[in-house]
């Protein structure tokens, strides 16, 4: 299957019977991504299914984002404040940390279901009803089917707390499809410095975050995306008042852990996976985001910054996440039946992939990420 734009674009305006897709600058990500998939990518029919659908879906997204606001431009007034940020390495923690916050009744949290289909925003009177919750669990069912491998690495359920990237993929300027596509020239192009495309992203964030909130409080949001640490001077400049959590642990032991996960997916989507390949692009990524994400931290100071070790959260994360909520000055009564309850529904894996077969070396890893362990390496 060849993917086409304006096809794209014509399927999503049929689903929906509406056209104004919002700021025009996704179109520059849209165009380069099927660039990329069309160029770049052997799918499977089942990779050639998912990304068409992907595509569609975040389109259609748009549409009815920007049908919201045109019927309702209250919506606009709604303010986003403090919001806390989970960064860092993937595979550190944050899954684990973020589910762990959401659990707080106090906080907001993107919900799988919402950042699959964001429209109609939540209603308090709907939110446990909702018939999003049933299609996001019928579809986690079929992809547990299409990639098992990824579901008990890293399983899903309706209700949980979602990464955040998701909404960036909505403007079509996210790292994040490579789990599900080859697309070098996509990625190299989304990580560029300073790409004007990465802001327009963050500003759609912040948009469908506000639509999200609208009806439904708390308002006091904990996001999180291993992501934004490729970005975070965009972040900031649509989030100048956000606070940061980063999250630690030892990159040879990380990496290879990413590795895997987006192994089980593209060896379902992708005739050819190519985990040779994958291991030293993801080790080039991810050193890139951790420079740019102690710049950005060297640039801002440390008061805006938290840190939660990866091995305080598998032998017992109370007390670290009682020492957040100190230094965030929030309300930590309950939390700790929340947090053991939690630990008890959730059991921790136990994967342990192979870094050779990924075309990775641990100590040529730890050299590359020297800059890290030598200023957090008491965090590993």
């Amino acid at each position: 299957m060849t993917l086409d734009v304006e096809a794209l674009l014509a399927e999503a305006r049929a689903a929906t019977g509406l056209d104004d897709f919002g700021d025009a600058n996704f179109r520059h990500g849209l165009e380069r991504l099927v660039a990329s998939i069309n160029g770049e990518s052997r799918l499977t029919p089942a990779g050639a299914a998912t990304n068409h659908g992907a595509i569609v879906a975040n389109l259609v997204n748009r549409l009815q984002i920007e049908d919201w606001y045109r019927r309702h431009p209250e919506i606009e007034d709604q303010q986003i404040v403090e919001p806390l940020f989970v960064v860092g390495l993937p595979r550190t923690g944050g899954t684990a940390l973020g589910q762990m916050l959401a659990s707080d009744p106090a906080n907001r949290s993107l919900l799988a279901w919402e950042a699959m289909q964001p429209c109609p925003p939540p209603d308090p009177a709907t939110i446990a009803s909702d018939p999003r919750i049933a299609l996001f669990r019928e579809r986690m069912e079929q992809y547990r089917d299409v990639a098992p491998g990824t579901w008990e690495a890293l399983p899903v359920h309706e209700t949980m707390q979602s990464e955040c990237f998701f909404l960036l993929d909505m403007a079509f300027a996210s790292a994040a499809v490579d789990a599900v596509a080859h697309t070098p020239s996509y990625i190299d192009w989304v990580l560029q410095p300073d790409l004007p495309e990465i802001d327009s992203a963050y500003r759609y964030h912040r948009r469908i975050l506000k639509l999200l909130q609208w009806r439904m409080p708390p308002r006091r949001w904990v996001l999180r995306a291993p992501l934004h640490s490729l970005a975070m001077d965009a972040l900031d400049r649509v989030y100048p008042d956000a606070r940061f959590v980063m999250t630690h642990r030892d990159p040879a032991k990380a990496l290879p852990s990413v590795a895997l996960l987006m192994h089980y997916s593209r060896e379902t989507l992708l005739e050819d996976p190519a985990p040779a390949i994958l291991g030293p692009m993801l080790v080039d990524r991810w050193e890139l985001a951790m420079h740019r994400l102690l710049a950005f931290r060297d640039r801002v100071g440390e008061a805006r910054f938290l840190d939660v070790a990866h091995r305080d959260q598998i032998v017992d994360p109370i007390p670290r996440i009682r020492a957040l909520y100190a230094q965030l000055g929030w309300d930590f009564e309950g939390m700790e039946t929340r947090i053991a309850a939690w630990q008890d529904q959730h059991p921790k894996g136990s994967h342990r992939p192979d870094p050779a077969f990924f075309g990775m070396n641990v100590d040529e890893i730890g050299r590359r990420f020297e800059f890290y362990r030598t200023r957090f390496g008491d965090w590993f």
